[in-house]
């Protein structure tokens, strides 16, 4: 019987100990996590193919010279303007490099009667225009504003026509000059870009030749300024990338 009473009291001594010597222990430090910064959608970076539609129009000019008289031109044509485009760019914080070619095909094209010499005519046509530009944007999640410049190249015809005898002289050519545009994209649904651009585009098309019997022709002093707004839309290849800035 007393042993009994022995352990039962060793046991309740221990068990209103155990609470003080817990009390006593050092209390652990909290454990800090670093925030992870919140995840970024990059919707910009990839590769994308689409196509474009809109309005051109342009002033081009040339002075023409038959070794009879030495006359200037100035046309003005407007036309549609569509064709395709192409390129890879990449998204870093809020800017987007990226590099485009384009093809767009155009029915730019006028004539009108020499002032100086009766039953003459004279006209131009630009049918193609082709770029390879550097752009850089700026991009608000979904949205982005870019600009862009380079390389561009129009294929010019010009012809002049005496309409009494049917001699003429004419030139086919792709021409070399530079081009700057802006425009302004969306993203409304994964892989669809949508926006609105416009381009300036110049080349010069100087040419000497002969006419159709021999005579010496030249065009010269020339100059083709072109502005152009389309729509645009196009599949950016890949889903959008997550990224942690």
């Amino acid at each position: 019987m007393v042993k009994k009473l022995l352990l039962a009291s060793i046991a309740l001594a221990a068990q209103m100990a155990g609470p003080a010597m817990a009390a006593d222990l050092p209390v652990p430090p909290p454990v800090y996590s670093a925030p992870r910064s919140p995840a970024i959608y990059s919707w910009w970076t990839g590769c994308y193919v689409g196509g474009n539609l809109g309005g051109a129009w342009s002033r081009p000019h040339y002075t023409h010279d038959n070794s009879v008289v030495v006359e200037d031109f100035t046309f003005k044509p407007v036309a549609a303007i569509g064709g395709g485009q192409l390129g890879c760019q990449y998204q870093w914080s809020s800017l987007v490099f990226g590099v485009e070619g384009t093809w767009s095909a155009a029915n730019l094209q006028q004539s009108q009667p020499s002032l100086l010499l009766p039953n003459r005519e004279r006209s131009i046509s630009i049918n193609q225009i082709a770029t390879a530009t550097g752009r850089l944007g700026y991009a608000w999640d979904r949205t982005m504003l870019y600009v862009e410049g380079g390389w561009a190249g129009v294929r010019v015809n010009a012809r002049a026509v005496n309409l009494t005898n049917g001699v003429f002289s004419e030139f086919t050519d792709w021409s070399s000059g530079w081009t700057v545009g802006t425009g302004l994209e969306h993203v409304p649904w994964h892989n669809i870009v949508v926006g609105l651009e416009f381009n300036y585009y110049t080349v010069t098309f100087d040419h000497t030749g002969q006419d159709n019997v021999g005579g010496s022709v030249r065009y010269f002093n020339s100059n083709a300024p072109i502005y152009a707004l389309t729509l645009r839309a196009s599949y950016l290849f890949g889903p959008p990338v997550v990224t942690n800035y």
